[in-house]
């Protein structure tokens, strides 16, 4: 069983992946969709009239047509009678029936009978069958209740049969939530040997985020470009892209539609933003979405967020659940207004850190000669924790120190360090802190941020 939020049914993403899934099978049966009208039976109308006054019809007594062809004699119910027991055409046996060309009451036989050499997929999307039949006098039954019965009847059959898996036909029912009774996924997991239950949860990950930004951002003509433009250029790529895919999330079709609106800029980003769902690009009712971290399981949404789940507001994101960003605001405004600050500063992070860390390490390489007291002295005055064997290798304790008090370390005269790498190292504790606190770089420091590393990386390139 495959559960997907219902917008991948209307906009058809649910049919591909259905039918992807049941092609990988040499075997398969898909089955086809029951008729429009799923209320009338399908005969032709002459014959539908005869029916009906079928009982009109006066009854002849040893009436003797002079044919004779090992007939048993006629019952006493009328040819009404008779057509209202057989299954209606929109029931999910009879069709099923049809394709197996079998009678309805011959399918399970059919298909798990000791003759059987013929093991199919067989695919039904749940979305297509009909809403159940309702009497006068009764309570509308739930949708999938055809669906249920065909899986516990089928799985009864074949434990029964004692078949071995490479020999039992299969299920594979493509639904949404609203397709079937609300306990069927629930109770199908209990038996894991016979049904696997997959949700669309925490499907998508940063990797597929970032892949699909990626391919569709315009990476320039990056080869007319000097050396110092094309790293300064890749680091303000990479922030922005990482900030795309960590707004967005889950929602691909936000995150592309954003890549190619957003130019990278701080001030832009939220009208950017608000453009990207005012296209169309929101579930409906998405303000009723849950928050970050809401319960949910590592392959399953909880029972308190599946219809969130289903309308497509919250989705499970690198192992925490999201609620999709149309939820942040409300008539225009932003109802949230540390969403974007903190899911930026994440993506920032995560870019920036490592370059920062590089540069440190290189720029403690740089201060060795700079020195004005023995390296020792250094490391036991600066280096908070300094390691166990630092007094006998003094110069590569110093390596391992942090920026802040590297620049304490300038400041007080113990190091001279040459202007730019003064500079460098300024910039670097300026981030450093700001990041450190979950706060956001703006534009211009994080320009002068990429101008001083695309400098420095020059600097070092040349003296090397």
């Amino acid at each position: 069983m495959w559960l997907l939020p219902d917008d991948m049914v209307t906009t058809g993403y649910a049919e591909e992946l259905h039918l992807t899934a049941l092609y990988q099978s040499p075997e398969r049966l898909n089955l086809p969709e029951p008729p429009t009208d799923t209320g009338a039976r399908v005969m032709p109308v002459a014959f539908e009239a005869v029916g009906a006054h079928f009982d009109d019809l006066p009854v002849l007594d040893d009436y003797d047509d002079g044919f004779d062809i090992g007939w048993e004699p006629a019952s006493s119910r009328s040819m009404t009678d008779v057509l209202a027991t057989e299954p209606a055409p929109s029931d999910l046996v009879a069709r099923l029936a049809k394709e197996l060309s079998v009678a309805p009451g011959e399918v399970t036989e059919t298909l798990v009978g000791p003759s059987t050499r013929w093991y199919p997929v067989i695919g039904i999307r749940a979305w297509t069958e009909p809403e159940p039949p309702r009497r006068s006098g009764e309570r509308e039954g739930e949708r999938g209740q055809d669906i249920a019965r065909l899986i516990r009847v089928l799985g009864a059959a074949v434990k029964e049969a004692g078949l071995p898996p490479d020999a039992r036909p299969r299920l594979l029912v493509t639904a949404r939530v609203q397709d079937l009774p609300a306990l069927l996924p629930d109770e199908l997991e209990l038996d894991l040997a016979a049904t696997a239950v997959h949700w669309w949860w925490g499907v998508i990950g940063r990797l597929d985020t970032a892949t699909v930004i990626s391919a569709r951002s315009d990476h320039g003509a990056r080869s007319s470009r000097r050396g110092g433009e094309v790293l300064r250029s890749r680091i303000l790529r990479a922030v922005r892209e990482e900030v795309v895919s960590e707004v967005c999330g889950p929602n691909l079709g936000l995150a592309v539609s954003l890549a190619r609106k957003w130019d990278g800029s701080d001030r832009t980003l939220d009208a950017c933003l608000r453009a990207c769902l005012v296209d169309g690009l929101v579930p409906a009712n998405a303000t009723g979405a849950a928050g970050h971290g809401v319960s949910g399981t590592e392959h399953r949404p909880g029972a308190r967020l599946r219809t969130a789940w289903a309308r497509g507001t919250v989705q499970s994101w690198e192992g925490r659940s999201r609620s999709h960003p149309a939820s942040w605001y409300v008539d225009g405004r932003t109802a949230r207004p540390d969403a974007l600050a903190v899911l930026v500063s994440q993506a920032q992070q995560r870019v920036l850190l490592p370059w920062i860390e590089e540069a440190r390490r290189r720029l403690a390489i740089v201060a060795l000669p700079c020195a004005t007291s023995p390296v020792i002295d250094l490391v036991s005055r600066y280096i908070e924790r300094p390691p166990t064997d630092f007094r006998t290798h003094p110069r590569r304790a110093f390596e391992g120190i942090e920026v802040g008090p590297m620049l304490k370390a300038h400041r007080d005269g113990q190091l001279r360090l040459p202007t730019d790498e003064a500079r460098l190292l300024e910039v670097l504790v300026t981030v450093r802190n700001v990041l450190s606190h979950r706060g956001v770089l703006y534009d211009a420091t994080l320009n002068m941020l990429c101008t001083e590393l695309a400098r420095a990386d020059r600097r070092w390139a040349l003296s090397e």
